[in-house]
């Protein structure tokens, strides 16, 4: 055994690491009978929720082992058999050696709140809509307004709300065209929302724990992405077309879809405001990376500027609703008002100890729609599993595994050089996001990697840099490889699709990605290896 290895402790803290990220993948389903469920909620919970609509319903209800649950039961396993202790969970909380997932973590959700918020307003929507009028009968045309369209959306506001709010727009747009099946036009999104998250360090959870990581400011980050992205972006979009070149998927005319786009725009003020925040947070974030300033301290003020504005919007509607309900002669909206019972209301019997808080719940979720479909929206899920896979690297590394790990990759890189430092990692982290807990899992494990490596080994800064970006492009492109768990974006993706009917087989997933997944990296690589011998001479 290794001598930096610490025993069977070290060995059983790679055993759960690796059994966490398999079940990330194939999540574990437990089913639950109903008959415990009868026995042991109480029977208020039984009907408020409609667990047994009907008395013939059978099947039980499934509780999931997967990537919202494992990382935690995998940290509390470690725990309790003494594997690591507080300290290493402090650590991986509050961050060591420079990594703050704290900072990312607020990062990351405030500038998901305003990318949600502003797609609330119906403007992702509208701008599809109107980008998609101007394509005019040609169907290749439009195919290709479209994907540019996503690509540009996917860079200034991330892969998740393209995605979020794209993929309905797709499967809508393309049901009342006529384009059945609509496979070309949906992973033709899927790739270009997850090519352009690579290019700011705001479009993805793991640029930004790359760039916190490696202290890298969001400007240089960029710029030596940039160029890698356009390349990829610039032949993928042939392959597809190649690739969906049957006119069953993009037919030669598409009858036009008359739509009015003002309607769709739901909330103007709130998009011209959401817009004008997120822009000035971007630019923000850019100017001031030089300064070393706390980057939360750039978004989270924003995104609370936006949550104000949306809590307001919702009182206003409801204070313009309630006067509507009251004279229902002025005003836009019909209310039902069959559900208003005051003189009923009084005889039902006092609210148990459930019902209490839940009927609080109802009661703010209609006073504030808009401000409680956002936040229900926020990928509040990626927390846990975030902060537990830090936590996990951090045993890793307490226990020796991430210095082996940089030792291996330094061999590598001394029999390849630059070469071999930028295919190599981008080949490694692009797959093993398929298997290491999604792209923010392999993140973490090989950012923290290429660290260990850069302070005991001194590469040359062309290694260096290239291997640090390289890691960005493939984790960013591995989203579209193998599998729908290598990202949260992936999974997002399939259960929206099936949401609305449609379903994308593994099989089929990593069949039709796989070439575009190459067709992506090999000009992105190529790119960035030019730019390290052209910039470092």
């Amino acid at each position: 055994m290794d001598s930096r290895l610490q025993g069977w402790r070290s060995i059983f803290i790679l055993i759960i690491f690796l059994l966490t990220n398999i079940i990330v993948i194939f999540p574990i389903r437990i089913a639950i009978p109903h008959r415990w469920l009868r026995s042991t909620l109480p029977q208020v919970l039984t009907s408020r929720f409609n667990f047994f609509a009907t008395p013939r319903r059978t099947e039980p209800l499934r509780f999931i082992i997967g990537h919202k649950t494992a990382p935690v039961i995998a940290v509390l396993l470690l725990l309790v058999s003494t594997s690591v202790d507080g300290s290493v969970v402090r650590d991986g909380i509050l961050g060591v050696d420079g990594v703050n997932p704290l900072d990312i973590m607020a990062l990351f959700i405030s500038l998901a709140y305003l990318a949600i918020s502003l797609d609330a307003t119906g403007l992702l929507r509208f701008l599809a809509f109107w980008v998609a009028n101007r394509g005019g009968p040609s169907g290749r045309r439009l195919y290709i307004l479209l994907y540019l369209f996503f690509l540009s959306a996917g860079i200034l506001i991330g892969n998740d709300p393209v995605i979020l709010s794209g993929t309905a727009f797709l499967v809508y747009f393309t049901k009342v065209s006529g384009v059945i099946p609509p496979t070309a036009w949906i992973f033709a999104q899927f790739s270009a929302a997850n090519i352009a998250s690579a290019v700011l360090v705001s479009s993805n959870p793991t640029n930004l724990v790359l760039s916190e990581v490696f202290s890298l400011s969001f400007a240089s980050y960029t710029a030596n992405l940039i160029l890698p992205v356009l390349a990829a972006a610039a032949v993928s979009l042939p392959v597809v077309l190649y690739q969906f070149r049957n006119t069953a998927y993009i037919p030669s005319t598409i009858p036009s879809v008359t739509v009015d786009t003002k309607s769709i725009l739901i909330d103007r003020p709130g998009a011209i405001i959401g817009s004008i925040l997120t822009l000035c947070t971007l630019v923000t974030l850019v100017g001031t990376s030089p300064l070393k300033i706390p980057v939360w301290e750039v978004t989270v003020p924003p995104a609370l500027i936006m949550l104000s504005r949306d809590i307001l919007h919702d009182l206003k509607t409801a204070h313009y609703v309630r006067q509507s309900n009251a004279n229902p002669t002025q005003g836009d909206f019909e209310i039902d008002n069959t559900e208003i019972s005051p003189a009923g209301y009084h005889h039902r019997p006092p609210p148990s100890w459930v019902e209490h808080p839940l009927k609080w719940l109802s009661l703010i979720r209609q006073r504030f729609p808009t401000t409680v479909t956002i936040l229900t929206r926020l990928p509040l899920s990626l927390l846990p599993f975030a902060f537990s896979m830090f936590i996990l690297v951090q045993g890793l590394t307490n226990a020796g595994w991430t210095a082996i790990f940089a030792e291996w990759w330094a061999a590598w890189v001394k029999r390849t050089g630059t070469v071999g430092s930028i295919g190599g990692m981008a080949f490694l982290s692009s797959v093993l996001s398929n298997v290491c807990g999604t792209n923010i899992g392999t993140t973490v494990v090989l950012a923290r990697t290429l660290r260990l490596w850069n302070e005991l080994h001194a590469p040359s800064i062309r290694e260096r840099n290239g291997a640090v970006y390289a890691l960005a492009l493939g984790t960013n492109f591995g989203a579209f490889t193998f599998s729908f768990s290598a990202s949260l974006a992936g999974l997002l993706w399939r259960d929206i699709l099936r949401q609305k009917g449609i379903e994308v087989t593994p099989w089929q997933f990593a069949k039709l990605n796989i070439s575009l997944s190459v067709a992506a990296m090999l000009p992105a690589t190529a790119v960035l290896l030019g730019q390290q011998y052209v910039i470092y001479k």
